[in-house]
């Protein structure tokens, strides 16, 4: 895959007509027929879609339950799609038929879209990709190589351990690893609190990456959630392109209600995902 510049990929995926927070500064080139590709013919119909990286994860190791699977709870997704489309003016892609925690483990159909590192091609049509899970996983060679061109090319991935505080940050630990792996020992480090993700829609440098305090109910939940690595990210250049999180943003997205965090638990998470999603489609 060649290297492109980030607003040709962009275009290649749409178009992101994007006006955080009420701006009216368009980030990206504005959309017109005949500049989607033909696949996904979603592409025609909305500006931004939040693709899911489905992946096969290790054995599980070091908890009695199970793993989350990479299509734990679509309901996040929604929540987050939904707050998303508030604060930019883009057709966003909804998620229908799922309400904060339920299902668990969602179908296909019941995310925006779903990819896996076997599809370069696919790949192109999305500016940011979202990978979440609990357990270890690894990737093959050919994986690998299309991942890493995917991110030279100018996509982004947050990659979100979804690890409770009973466990261990296996998912983290992976993603870590796999980035170190294909960018080199080092690639990956600290994201300061001065960085424009953390203030671009919503100013988080007080607090930076949130981490989930039970606050409610929901007994099952150990207190705190995730384990706090701090927000760290994998830097081309000066472009941010993997934002990785061990402190499960997506378990806050699903709760809209506040049952389990509070609604301060589900307000920042949603706000640190708005401000990645507008990072990520305006670089």
């Amino acid at each position: 895959m060649d290297s492109i510049r980030r607003r040709d990929f962009l275009k290649l995926a749409g178009g992101a007509l994007l006006a955080a927070a009420g701006s009216s500064r368009a980030v990206g080139p504005s959309y017109s027929p005949g500049t989607a590709l033909s696949d996904p013919t979603d592409l025609d119909q909305y500006d931004f879609i939040l693709p899911r990286v489905r992946f096969v994860e290790l054995p599980f190791r070091g908890r009695a339950k199970g793993p989350d699977a990479w299509n734990v709870r679509p309901g996040g997704d929604a929540n987050l799609l939904r707050e998303f489309a508030k604060v930019v003016r883009c057709r966003v892609k909804p998620i229908e038929g799922v309400v904060d925690w339920r299902p668990h483990s969602g179908s296909e159909d019941q995310f925006n879209a779903v990819v896996t590192f076997d599809q370069p091609e696919r790949l192109r049509h999305y500016p940011f990709l979202f990978m979440t899970s609990e357990n270890q996983f690894e990737l093959t060679a050919d994986q690998k190589q299309s991942f890493k061109d995917y991110l030279t090319a100018g996509g982004f991935i947050l990659m979100d351990d979804c690890v409770v505080a009973s466990g261990g940050d296996f998912f983290y630990t992976s993603s870590y690893l796999l980035l170190e792996e294909l960018f080199g020992r080092g690639s990956v480090r600290m994201i300061p609190r001065e960085h424009e993700v953390f203030h671009n829609v919503y100013d988080l440098g007080d607090t930076g990456l949130p981490l989930l305090q039970r606050s409610g109910g929901a007994p099952g939940f150990a207190f705190p959630h995730g384990q706090n690595h701090g927000a760290r990210g994998l830097f081309l250049g000066d472009r941010l392109a993997a934002f990785l999180s061990s402190n499960d943003l997506h378990c806050g997205w699903c709760d809209s209600h506040g049952i389990t965090w509070g609604l301060g638990g589900y307000r920042k998470t949603i706000q640190m995902g708005i401000n990645i999603l507008t990072y990520a489609l305006s670089h």
